[in-house]
């Protein structure tokens, strides 16, 4: 339990490192590179991942007297945070981006020289070009201004957009330092454009959309968290009266290969863990459960309890395996949801019709079985890794690469994510083929 609670401290104070280097690039987006702020923010974050590394070097969690249970079934509100942490994951990876790409040297310059805004005039407009896109309508504007140094006003030819036509007369702003004409100078017709380029706050356009994004994000893990409660998988079928239910004995649980054959005839084979169960009448039934459910964990927990089956009875059509949305309530309180798998329609039980209802018999407050280990390195250490080669590759975007390999690097960063993904996935799909018999050796051999 201690070195969970480390790995959970060392990830949270990585977390922290991601949020605080967003803040910095919304605080100062167009900062001179290389970024220190930045680049300490990032060491937070290796830290962070380096200890939880350590931390799982230790091995597995150790496992608890009793298997935890959670009001919401954790596989599926599991997956609804990391599909939101993977839609969330370009907003610090799309800041750094913006960051490196508009930091401005001519501006740091500028600014170090004691360099302010200031109206300038336009003296005359050389041409005006109105740029219709589907998310911008503005001027390309050249015109020459007059800049007001101290060694004397000059005419400058200068290039900027605006949202209005401009004319002779009419006021843009422009950043100079007056005691340093060689230094030149730079216009636009906003002047947060310029201010943000001197190191100001991020332009509002911007902030708004990383508020809308970030609250995008979490609406979608908030959904997620509202429709994986443990008692809602039959909740439509109950409202209508097509849910059966079955006195049933857990005979055992392991992990079988799941064949399924999509539409167009390509079969896939998964391993997935398989509670076999026995009916009060002798039937042999089987329900298929999440990959992330440890199948020893929890054979330890429920092999030879009595429970009850419930499942939805739909119309079965055609030949070939059918799978039937299950939840199996153990106890009358704790339960695991799963899909029950049978040959044909002639192989599903008839069980006895449940009331239509809202929810279960046993009401809103069944608790999913959570099995052990939360902490494993054989299946999350690969992960953590591609996580921090991740993090290193926006440290070299925040030293200053250049443009294209700042455009690689960042897109190698918010690949790490995935990568990251896959290798857990693929880790659990090694575990669980451990639990199968080996192959029989072929006659002859």
């Amino acid at each position: 339990m201690i070195r969970t609670r480390a790995i959970n401290a060392c990830l949270s104070a990585a977390g922290v490192g991601v949020l605080a280097a967003a803040l910095r690039v919304l605080m100062r987006p167009s900062a001179s590179l290389p970024r220190w702020d930045l680049l300490g923010c990032l060491a937070l974050v290796v830290g962070g991942l380096a200890g939880a590394l350590v931390c799982l070097r230790r091995g597995p969690s150790p496992q608890g007297e009793r298997i935890a249970a959670r009001s919401h079934w954790w596989p599926d509100r599991n997956r609804g945070w990391i599909a939101t942490g993977l839609c969330a994951g370009i907003v610090p990876v799309g800041l750094f981006f913006y960051a490196a790409l508009s930091s401005s040297p001519e501006a740091a310059r500028i600014t170090e020289a004691k360099g302010d805004i200031q109206a300038v005039s336009i003296q005359k407009v050389l041409s005006s070009e109105y740029v219709r896109s589907k998310n911008s309508r503005h001027y390309k504007v050249v015109a020459r201004v007059s800049v007001p140094f101290d060694a004397g006003a000059r005419s400058e030819k200068a290039e900027f957009t605006s949202k209005r036509q401009v004319a002779r007369g009419d006021e843009v702003w422009a950043l100079f330092a007056p005691s340093s004409a060689g230094l030149g100078f730079l216009v636009d017709a906003d002047r947060e454009v310029l201010e943000e380029r001197m190191g100001g706050a991020g332009h509002p356009i911007m902030l708004a959309g990383v508020g809308v994004l970030a609250a995008f994000c979490s609406l979608f893990g908030v959904l997620g968290e509202v429709f994986s409660r443990a008692s809602r998988s039959l909740r439509r079928p109950l409202k209508m009266g097509l849910c059966r239910s079955l006195p049933v004995t857990v005979k055992s649980v392991g992990v079988v290969v799941d064949e399924i054959t999509d539409s167009k005839g390509v079969e896939t084979k998964q391993p997935k863990p398989r509670v076999k169960l026995d009916g009060v009448e002798g039937e042999r039934l089987e329900i298929l459960l999440d990959p992330v459910v440890d199948p020893a964990h929890l054979s330890r927990e429920i092999k030879g309890l009595q429970a009850t089956l419930y499942w939805e009875k739909i119309a079965v059509n055609g030949p070939g395996p059918k799978r039937l949305r299950a939840v199996l309530v153990v106890d009358g309180q704790r339960c695991v949801r799963g899909v029950l798998r049978v040959a044909d329609a002639s192989d599903c039980p008839e069980g006895s019709p449940v009331p239509a209802a809202g929810s279960l018999p046993e009401g809103d407050g069944l608790r999913a079985i959570r099995t052990f280990p939360a902490w494993d390195p054989r299946l999350h250490a690969g992960g953590l890794w591609w996580l921090l080669v991740g993090v290193l590759a926006l440290g070299a975007v925040a030293v200053g690469v250049g443009r294209w390999p700042t455009l690689l690097l960042c897109a190698a960063a918010y690949g790490a994510l995935f990568m990251a993904r896959w290798w857990v996935k693929d880790s659990r799909t090694r575990y669980l083929k451990g639990f199968l018999p080996d192959p029989e050796p072929e006659a002859g051999r």
